[in-house]
């Protein structure tokens, strides 16, 4: 059977572990389920945007053989080969011969036919918000979307400029957020009723001599990863705040003291002081020195599963790790590729399945 499967830009699956490659024959192992063991795909392409962006993946054209199972808009196969991929003036091609079935179906099959700049003149007025917003990022009659109840659609004008000075009174905050996010009436916005909207005007590094006092700690936070201030916010109440101080890297020998654990988590990440946190009292203190790579040989025996979990995630140790008490260890193990005809029998179902993805991506 032919039809057409979706993939990430790097030939994996959404879903899963697995890779492809174009030309090779896949085929399970074990009884063929749905959504469980199985090759997928769609007999009609509009049916992936269910499942996949088009517009944002790969699509290719395959052959499907042996036992196939159907459920609603996509199919399963025992085994797939990729034929070919297709190029996007084809599928935009698909797209135009098949539009007038396109507009009876799912939602999100219209969506995919705006984002092809397809129907627009009909799909202005789709029922659905999510349609409606497809179609305002095609830049089409803004001027009626931007009086859209759906505040989503309204947010979509906004990131096409449209009429700015409009939306800047929107009565959304995500709206007026989109607005700041476009440099637009930040003298208006740094002083808005939501801190949505504040914080964006923030991110612009506008007003911060003003945000820097803001009463949202999420605020001060983002001022502080400005760079503004930081003399200031060191001392900031908020341990989020000050979390954000130290991933500027400022003052670390300060607070690599903080009472704060996860702002100690932002002095390790800096890569500073490891000798003294890898003994810390908290365990997400110890694991981030270990997403460092330091004191591996130490922290591969701390009592805390989490931390022996990263050392796994850095391939140390693996020998040992390998037996750990605590399943997510073994996954982690597994995650690794070590082992895996010991792990592939593991008492854990979990650090099975881990195993068996793994295997498949290997094979």
């Amino acid at each position: 059977m032919k039809g057409y499967k979706a993939l990430n830009m790097d030939m994996s699956s959404a879903y899963g572990d697995m890779s492809y490659e174009i030309g090779k024959k896949y085929t399970i192992t074990g009884k063929l389920q749905m959504c469980k063991n199985g090759f997928h795909f769609c007999e009609e392409l509009e049916d992936i945007e269910n499942h996949y962006t088009i517009t944002e993946s790969r699509i290719f054209e395959i052959e499907a053989e042996g036992k196939i199972i159907d459920e609603y808009d996509k199919s399963c196969a025992e085994s797939i080969t990729l034929i070919r991929e297709l190029s996007k003036e084809e599928i935009r091609q698909y797209f135009v011969d098949n539009q007038e079935h396109i507009l009876e179906k799912y939602y999100l099959c219209r969506k995919a036919l705006a984002d092809q700049g397809l129907c627009l003149d009909k799909l202005v007025y789709d029922g659905n918000p999510h349609v409606r917003k497809a179609v305002a990022k095609q830049n089409y009659d803004l001027e009626t979307l931007i009086h859209d109840k759906n505040s989503w659609v309204r947010v979509a004008v906004a990131e096409q400029g449209y009429r700015l000075d409009t939306l800047v009174n929107d009565e959304n905050p995500y709206v007026r957020a989109t607005v700041a996010e476009q440099g637009y009436g930040l003298d208006a916005l740094v002083y808005d009723e939501d801190e949505l909207v504040r914080e964006e005007v923030a991110r612009q590094g506008y007003g911060l001599d003003v945000l820097i006092k803001d009463g949202s700690p999420i605020v001060r936070e983002v001022v502080a990863a400005q760079g503004y201030g930081l003399d200031v916010l060191i001392k900031d109440k908020d341990p989020d705040v000050r979390a954000a101080v130290a991933k500027q890297g400022y003052d670390l020998h300060i607070l690599i003291h903080d009472k704060d654990p996860w702002v100690r988590v932002a002095v390790a990440k800096r890569n500073y002081g490891l000798d003294t946190l890898v003994n810390d009292g908290n365990p997400h203190v110890r694991a981030a020195v270990a997403t460092q790579g330091y004191g591996l040989d130490i922290l591969i025996n701390d009592k805390n599963y989490c931390v022996r979990e990263e050392v796994a995630a850095q391939g140390y140790g693996l020998d040992v790790l390998i037996e750990d008490e605590d399943p997510t260890v073994r996954a982690t193990v597994a995650t690794q590729g070590y082992r895996l005809d010991v792990l592939i029998n593991d008492l854990s179902g979990y650090v099975r399945k881990v195993a068996y993805d793994k295997l498949k991506t290997l094979q």
